[in-house]
């Protein structure tokens, strides 16, 4: 040949336009569609001990900020009502 190849950046990108058009819906005023995985993407790691960490240094903050406390808290309570987050049970 004469060297020219595929751009795989343009093979993802209508890859990526393909799921979007496959999966688009409208739901509840809301636009729902799959994220573009590659097929052959790894599990994602679990995070979970930095995330504690992180919460724990945020919470040890809102006892010395009760400023920053009452916003945290007025802005989960209106992300609750809007139903962008919901209580889980563990």
């Amino acid at each position: 040949g004469l060297g020219i190849r595929d751009d795989p950046v343009v093979h993802e990108r209508d890859q990526a336009m393909e799921i979007f058009k496959e999966t688009v819906e409208f739901e509840n005023g809301r636009y729902i569609v799959q994220l573009p995985f590659r097929k052959s993407y790894n599990e994602l790691s679990d995070n979970y001990s930095l995330a504690k960490q992180r919460f724990q240094g945020l919470w040890r903050r809102f006892g010395h900020d009760s400023e920053l406390y009452q916003q945290y808290r007025e802005i989960i309570l209106d992300y609750a009502e809007q139903g962008i987050i919901e209580e889980i049970k563990t």
